[in-house]
């Protein structure tokens, strides 16, 4: 494992062998500031170029386009092939903090030191293979096929909400609790999973708020619908492919459906008005026939784009395997 900093007992190496060359390393001398996270520092990319050096590879694997610079101007690569997998479009994550045109070109020349790009997302997949010259190849969220499934008749919840307390989910979750929570009957069992808990204020009978689940298959098990609220955010939402992969049917946004390949018949019904999100939520709730369909839906969807092995196979191929 490679340390990205070096110890600090000698505070003064620290100081001018360190944190002085990485601060103008990665704030390109702090007056042209790179617009763009950078993750690498000089001594981590010293430490990588040895391990490459005294080894030969098939390929080199980076995550992220912000390690992406451990291969630039990098000999030592020699004849690997050089994959990054984005896991996320950076430029979109960051845009209220850089400039936007300066972001993208970064990213883009950074995936473009790569001979396969792996995007999470069919919407990556398209921005990337417009602007980059290399082999841009779908590799989306990856899940095994849960053993027991479904098979919990009884269900003890009528919804399921899974989030984190990040800026998209906590903006989401008060427009779903102020403009759709008060349409639906009070007796409808919503449970709340994570720390987007610590943000809502809303307390009911009918309300089960859990912070943090160990083992997240037993209330899917135990849910009907899952709710997916975004409003904003970027990427493929992972607590929708966890409830596809369970034939559960979801009710979100049109940002919910975000990085999925298929945007219909997939399980998933779809509306950023208010009262059509709550009449959704009833359709599931009430009308039987609905329901089966969309759960049908929800596991086909599953099944032929995100679960593990058949992604695997699509994958052997990229990689000349089979």
């Amino acid at each position: 494992m490679i340390k990205k900093k070096p110890s600090k007992k000698n505070i003064l190496f620290y100081l001018l062998f360190y944190k002085l060359p990485n601060f103008f390393y990665q704030n390109k001398a702090w007056f042209f500031p790179l617009q763009f996270p950078e993750l690498v520092t000089m001594r981590f990319k010293r430490s990588f170029k040895k391990i490459l050096k005294s080894n030969n590879y098939d390929y080199i694997f980076i995550n992220y386009a912000s390690w992406a610079t451990l291969v630039e101007n990098n000999k030592f690569t020699k004849n690997a092939v050089k994959v990054i997998d984005t896991h996320d479009f950076i430029t979109a994550q960051h845009q209220r903090k850089n400039d936007i045109g300066q972001s993208f070109k970064e990213e883009i020349r950074r995936i473009s030191l790569f001979d396969i790009v792996l995007a999470i997302s069919v919407e990556e997949q398209y921005i990337f293979s417009q602007f980059s010259k290399n082999k841009v190849v779908l590799a989306p969220m990856m899940l095994d096929k849960p053993e027991n499934g479904n098979l919990v008749k009884e269900k003890q919840y009528d919804l399921i909400y899974v989030a984190s307390d990040n800026i998209h989910n906590q903006k989401s979750a008060h427009w779903f609790f102020n403009e759709v929570y008060p349409l639906l009957p009070g007796n409808i069992q919503i449970c709340i999973i994570g720390q987007i808990n610590e943000h809502l204020s809303i307390k009911a009978p009918n309300i089960i708020s859990i912070n943090f689940a160990e083992d997240l298959s037993i209330y899917y098990q135990n849910a009907r619908v899952a709710l997916c609220p975004m409003l904003t955010g970027t990427g493929t939402k992972i607590k929708v492919v966890e409830a596809l992969s369970f034939g559960i049917p979801i009710v979100c946004n049109t940002r919910g459906v975000d990085g999925l390949i298929n945007k219909t018949n997939n399980g998933c019904l779809v509306s950023d008005d208010p009262v059509e999100f709550g009449n959704n939520i009833m359709k599931l709730l009430t009308n039987e026939a609905e329901y089966k369909k969309q759960a049908e839906n929800a596991l086909m969807a599953f099944s032929m784009n995100y679960e593990k092995e058949e992604c695997y196979k699509k994958l052997d191929t990229v990689f000349q395997i089979v």
